[in-house]
């Protein structure tokens, strides 16, 4: 497994290159619209199509779960879960953070996660509990415990239902005690968990996609992901806190279920 995810890396790196260098060159005009603040470009597609021949090279009898569905996806012992591009919305308006997004799944467990941030040259990856690395460095979530003082991260979901603006609402009750931060790229900002830079990451409609890698890296650190009843249908489930374990049930009693 330590090969494989070193093959991985290599790739992530690659196709983050690409997405280096076409942010330079993206043209308006190339840009789509999928919904309301939800963009695709050529870019994705391409970039998508260039993880899943990579991938297919070095594991050809595994499936991918794939944001832009370059590919049909067919149950197998092994599946790739990738976003080639997560924080598109960034990177069309020439901003940051976005990232590559890279999680394999045996069966119903994942096992590996790499999330690389080709601006930033981060490049977050993991294996096994307690084997969540930074560039090599090892990770570790934070231990901060309480809401006073927390460094929190959140995004808003393209359609925002009731229980999401009530979300919001009690978030921002919190705004004298803690300090809330939107990066864009959930894949990446789980990771800032993992690494203990931010102490809480909560997010509605994310896609298996966005949280596969970044949420498996977390939990290598230490950290703790649930979806907003505190149960463990996140990765399907569209809906993610995720914590250095230590604040977790304040998030979900004050913000998520108050």
């Amino acid at each position: 497994m330590e090969n494989l995810c070193e093959k991985v890396k290599i790739i992530a790196c690659e196709v983050g290159e690409y997405l280096k260098t076409e942010q330079q060159l993206l043209n308006k005009k190339d840009i789509e619209l999928k919904g309301t603040r939800d963009y695709v470009t050529y870019i994705d597609k391409e970039a998508e199509n260039r993880l899943i021949n990579k991938l297919k090279g070095i594991f050809p009898n595994s499936s991918f779960l794939a944001e832009e569905e370059t590919v049909e996806f067919k149950e197998t012992e092994y599946t790739w879960i990738i976003d080639p591009l997560d924080g598109t919305t960034n990177y069309v308006h020439g901003d940051s953070p976005y990232s590559v997004s890279i999680a394999l799944k045996h069966e119903n467990e994942i096992v590996l996660g790499v999330v690389y941030d080709p601006l930033a040259d981060q490049m977050f990856s993991a294996i096994s509990k307690g084997k969540a690395y930074l560039n090599g460095s090892l990770l570790e979530v934070s231990q901060h415990a309480t809401l006073k003082n927390a460094y929190i991260g959140f995004g808003i979901p393209y359609k925002l239902d009731e229980q999401g603006e009530q979300i919001l609402k009690n978030a921002a009750e919190q705004f004298r005690n803690s300090s809330f931060r939107i990066k864009g790229s959930a894949a990446v900002e789980l990771c800032y968990v993992a690494a203990g830079i931010s102490d809480a990451y909560f997010h509605s409609g994310l896609s298996p996609w966005d949280v596969a890698a970044g949420a498996f890296i977390l939990e290598c650190a230490g950290g703790k992901c649930t979806d907003f009843s505190a149960g463990n249908n996140y990765l399907f489930g569209r809906e993610m806190v995720a914590s250095n374990g230590v604040i977790h049930q304040e998030i979900i009693k004050y913000i998520i279920q108050k």
